[in-house]
């Protein structure tokens, strides 16, 4: 590749790829810094407000060092998460968010962390570890049965021969050196490891992207369309990063496999050279599949979320919703590329549009309203307090609630002239004032007060009131009539009605 072949690659490269972008990006150094200790350590996921807490904290010392960090944790999240350092998701546990690292900000940590940390350039160790995996590799893929049962016979004669000798000299260890060469490149090896879980993640969430595209875009019948989704599923498990994560997963629940490694690490930091390799390290290796656990647990559960959201999304048909919509926005598409070599962009087309008068704001701009910083600008003075006047305290009960004192009177005052009254010859004696409100309050009082005449009725009538302050002139109002049950009033309300 010429000189000119290399550097216009490199510069697409600088361009597409999503790492170099947040290695460029403004406080990149801050950013990784403060996500590798929250999110790039043993605990892999946060939520919101756990993240919130702590980066809080972290934003308030840097100011105190000279780092122009003007804006909340909050409003750095959101940022980071348009630039591609955090994915955001609904938690599982709980009703809330929760943030993790992309994949490429575990790549961009790498990085960091070999220029910080770099590895020399020949180990034995190293060199070991790939002859041994090319040596396995080149066994394991031989179709040829009588060149792998020869490979496998010498295997066993040196297996034989190291126990002989381990026999008659005794175990001669790993020198200290080399064991702790051999220790760093498996370290090495073990941490780069659950940033694949992060792969896989991704990929899950593109695939269940494009299918849902697929879903609603395909034209065939729905049984193509379950095929196609399922065949999708299996895509992502056949993937770099899926066999990796079958890998993984079928370690993970393997008790023997568990075991073993367990019991390795443990038999490591017994050995002299685990001083010089450090505590932190061996720690992190005895938790690794604990953690490697919980990384393939949400793993597994977006497989599960994804399969399970397809699966509604077809069975409720609501795809064909989405598609009917985006046959409705490619439709006038459509039309316009038809029309667009006759007719010009700014041709006038004499149609009126009605807009919605909402206007979408953000929540952003909404202040709370604080009554301590509004004063009233005149003085407070005593106000005069008037004569009550009873006429109209009363007239203005008797808008709201029906007078029982005055038809109580009325039936009283028709008793006293005979010895028995009807409803019609009360209203008859003593027009409603009210309306049909006295109406009313006679059938109460019948109810309550007097002997009801079976299967009997009478027409009573009366004149409508108008009611309020602004009441208009106008013509006498029509009377009204209804037929109501028949009662009779015999004796007196008196206080009994009135209490």
């Amino acid at each position: 590749m010429s000189g000119v072949s290399r550097a216009l690659e490199n510069r697409d490269m600088f361009e597409a790829s999503p790492v170099l972008k947040l290695l460029r990006t403004d406080h990149a150094p801050i950013t990784l810094g403060l996500l590798a200790a929250h999110l790039g350590a043993e605990v892999r996921t946060r939520t919101a407000a756990d993240l919130y807490d702590l980066l809080t904290g972290d934003l308030e010392e840097l100011r105190l060092h000279g780092i122009d960090l003007p804006r909340t944790a909050q409003k750095y999240c959101a940022t980071w998460v348009e630039q591609g350092f955090l994915s955001r998701r609904a938690s599982r546990e709980e009703r809330t968010e929760e943030f993790s690292l992309t994949e490429a900000a575990h790549s961009a940590l790498r990085i960091l962390d070999q220029v910080q940390a770099p590895r020399e350039a020949v180990t034995s160790s190293r060199l070991a570890l790939l002859s041994d995996r090319l040596r396995a590799l080149a066994r394991e893929t031989d179709p040829d049965s009588a060149r792998r049962i020869e490979t496998l016979r010498q295997e066993q004669e040196r297996l034989t021969a190291q126990i002989e000798t381990i026999l008659e000299l005794g175990a001669e260890p790993l020198p200290e050196h080399q064991a702790l060469e051999a220790a760093e490149e498996l370290y090495a090896l073990a941490h780069d490891v659950p940033s694949d879980f992060s792969r896989v993640r991704g990929e899950l969430e593109r695939l269940h992207r494009r299918l849902r595209l697929d879903l609603v875009e395909h034209d065939g019948p729905q049984g193509e369309i379950l095929d196609q989704l399922f065949l999708g599923v299996d895509s992502i498990e056949g993937s770099e990063a899926g066999r990796s994560f079958a890998a993984f997963h079928s370690m993970l629940i393997d008790p023997v496999q568990e075991a073993r490694f367990n019991d390795a690490v443990d038999a490591l930091a017994s050995r002299p050279f685990a001083a010089a390799f450090g505590p932190d390290r061996l720690r992190y290796l005895q938790s690794y599949l604990s953690r490697l656990q919980r990384e393939s647990h949400q793993v597994r559960h977006a497989m599960i979320d994804l399969s399970r959201s397809l699966r509604e999304f077809v069975r409720s048909r609501q795809f064909e919703e989405f598609r009917a919509l985006a046959d409705r926005l490619r439709r006038p598409q459509r039309l316009g590329l038809a029309i667009a070599p006759s007719v010009r962009p700014q041709t006038k087309l004499g149609i009126d549009l009605t807009l919605s008068t909402f206007t979408p704001r953000s929540i952003g701009q909404l202040r709370l309203l604080s009554p301590s910083e509004r004063t009233a600008e005149d003085s407070l003075e005593h106000a005069r307090t008037a004569v009550l006047d009873l006429e109209a305290l009363r007239a203005t009960i008797r808008e709201s609630e029906i007078d029982m004192v005055e038809l109580t009177d009325a039936v009283d005052a028709v008793l006293a002239t005979r010895s028995s009254a009807t409803i019609a010859e009360v209203l008859a004696a003593h027009p409603a004032t009210q309306g049909l409100a006295s109406v009313v309050g006679l059938l109460v009082l019948a109810h309550r007060h007097g002997e009801p005449l079976e299967d009997a009725a009478e027409l009573v009538s009366w004149v409508p009131q108008e009611s309020g302050p602004g009441r208009s002139v106008s013509p006498a109002p029509a009377s009204r009539a209804a037929r109501v049950p028949a009662y009779r009033f015999t004796q007196p309300i008196g206080e009994a009605a009135r209490v």
